[in-house]
């Protein structure tokens, strides 16, 4: 895998302010700017600002856990795509399975979001992935393929998006998709990009999401089609997190 090699950290509800800012200082310091946009960053809304405008993070990509397919209005609680534009982010996730099973958002809901964020100009990173009782129903192509296709509808190429495969079974369960499954959905979801966006596919990261950790990491890597991480509570330490992203470079 080359340096293209993507490693993002989704830190859920996790850090305030003061472990933030001693985590950013630590990163600037381990990673390079050369080095920096290779990484991604999604903190809880209230430690976002500390991303905003903070020069020490040159070249870092960085934006919210989730928006509100709305950009302004009576929604209590959620953030503003156009809001966190502002605030100078680059990056969304979208779609995530706890967002789908915890409340209860639909393939629909993530494509709204889609569309309104390639509205404001954030980069959305679509989350996919099967339950443990579509894995054994042998369901887990279809399903990804499917919240895939529908998350696209009305999309328009000219605007980038990544894709996150996180099998919800191995979500900080400890539990890992074993290297052959993770490859075969993403190559999965490879052909279906291709089938939507002829041309165009390899244009489009595939990160594997689900306790990567560094120990696992180089396998995972390895994989033809895996470009990168979603990394959850091995991202909350910078040693680990960017651990990470280097193993996953060193292929056999």
């Amino acid at each position: 895998m080359s340096s293209k090699l993507i490693c993002a950290g989704n830190w859920k509800m996790n850090h305030g302010p003061e472990v933030t800012n001693a985590f950013l200082k630590d990163f600037a310091s381990a990673v390079s700017i050369s080095e920096r946009s290779n990484f991604a960053l999604f903190l809880p809304a209230l430690t976002l600002h500390q991303l905003s405008g903070n020069e020490l993070l040159e070249g870092l990509n960085w934006g919210a856990q989730n928006i509100h397919w709305e950009t302004s209005g009576a929604f209590t609680g959620e953030n503003s795509a156009a809001v966190l534009k502002e605030m100078k982010a680059t990056h969304v996730l979208v779609g995530h399975s706890e967002r789908r099973l915890l409340f209860n958002e639909t393939n629909e809901d993530t494509q709204k979001k889609m569309q309104t964020a390639a509205q404001v100009g954030l980069t959305p990173v679509i989350c996919v992935g099967e339950t443990l009782d579509e894995r054994k129903a042998e369901k887990t192509l279809d399903v990804i393929c499917e919240q895939l296709r529908i998350a696209l509808k009305g999309w328009d190429f000219i605007h980038t998006f990544w894709v996150a495969y996180e099998p919800v079974w191995a979500i900080g369960t400890g539990e890992v998709a074993r290297s052959e499954q993770v490859e075969e959905a993403h190559k999965a979801l490879k052909t279906q990009l291709e089938q939507i966006f002829p041309g165009k596919s390899e244009k489009v990261p595939v990160l594997y999401g689900g306790s990567v950790k560094p120990e696992n990491a180089r396998e995972l890597g390895a994989q033809p089609h895996v470009n990168g991480f979603l990394v959850g509570g091995a991202s909350l330490k910078v040693e680990s997190f960017v651990s990470i992203w280097r193993q996953g470079q060193e292929v056999d």
